[in-house]
């Protein structure tokens, strides 16, 4: 079954080992395919205690098939571009029998991009711990370190989603979705 644009999604986010991690409840299709571009408005959240909680604003996230990172542009109170939010997480994939769940493993470390393009690693404390803990794989180490290299790489070249196109093109996108589907 092919998702088209308008369609409804819930994101799953588990840890290594199949934990559940965070679900976001609803999450909008704007574009189907490589990549997958996904937005949120006041987005409800459960996190794997069970407590709720709505994560403010808009949210546009462009997830991959093929690479081991997602980025989740945050826009402020008036829609400007707050920043990118890349969490390191394996290659998303559709549910089998569950066609409209997206499932990731999220691997801990996290990129924080300004829209000036300045950055910040964080949770590297939260990665070596779960990497012991969780024992991850010899491979999963090296796709974690790759993604690292590949993200720095796509922010030196401005490479999307680290554009300032590629921000207001899917604002504008998610407005006009929203105005069409009232």
């Amino acid at each position: 079954m092919q998702l088209q644009s308008g369609e409804i999604v819930r994101i799953e986010s588990y840890k290594h080992g199949k934990k559940i991690h965070r679900i976001w409840k609803e999450s909008v299709i704007l574009k189907h395919g490589e990549p997958l571009i996904l937005a949120n408005y006041n987005a409800q959240v459960v996190e794997r205690d069970g407590k709720e909680w709505i994560f403010p604003g808009l949210s546009i996230v462009h997830f991959s098939s093929q690479q081991w990172f997602h980025t989740v542009l945050l826009y402020d109170e008036q829609f400007r571009l707050k920043n990118y939010y890349c969490n390191i997480a394996s290659p998303y994939q559709f549910v089998d029998g569950r066609p409209k769940t997206l499932t990731y493993i999220d691997y801990d470390l996290d990129l924080i991009v300004e829209p000036d393009l300045g950055y910040r690693w964080v949770d590297e404390d939260e990665f070596r711990e779960n990497s012991v803990r969780y024992r991850y794989p010899a491979g999963v180490i090296e796709q974690v370190k790759l993604a690292r290299r590949q993200l720095v790489e796509a922010i030196h070249q401005r490479e999307e989603p680290f554009t300032r196109d590629f921000a207001q093109t899917w604002y504008h996108q998610y407005l006009s979705l929203k105005t069409e589907y009232r």
